[in-house]
């Protein structure tokens, strides 16, 4: 008797999840996390004793100098594009559905 497709496809996806699992779990363990978190600190002191240093020197300070951004952007068109066509999905439903519900409201109510 042959085995079902669904099946074969569900156990691909469980064992997918649990390769997942297992590697967060690896990660948490092992303090990647702590130890990210405290290099940032590390730097967020640096920042603050440079800071302090060019304040007492009299030198123009901007905020700006002393943060440093870790977001980087790794959008291009296509993402762009997915994005423009999610949101106008996103919006054609939301007044689709509360035009629906005003219509179902009228006539119920």
């Amino acid at each position: 008797m042959k085995k079902n497709n669904k099946s074969k496809y569900f156990f691909r996806i469980l064992f997918c999840f649990f390769l997942v699992y297992v590697a967060l779990l690896i990660a948490y363990e092992s303090g990647y996390y702590e130890t990210r978190m405290g290099n940032r600190a590390v730097l967020t002191k640096e920042a603050m004793e440079n800071f302090e240093e060019d304040v007492e020197n009299g030198e123009v300070v901007d905020i700006k100098d002393y943060l440093k951004s870790d977001s980087v952007d790794y959008s291009n068109g296509v993402t762009k594009f997915g994005n423009k066509i999610s949101n106008g999905i996103s919006e054609v439903m939301t007044k689709g559905l509360s035009g629906l519900f005003e219509t179902l409201k009228g006539l119920f109510w």
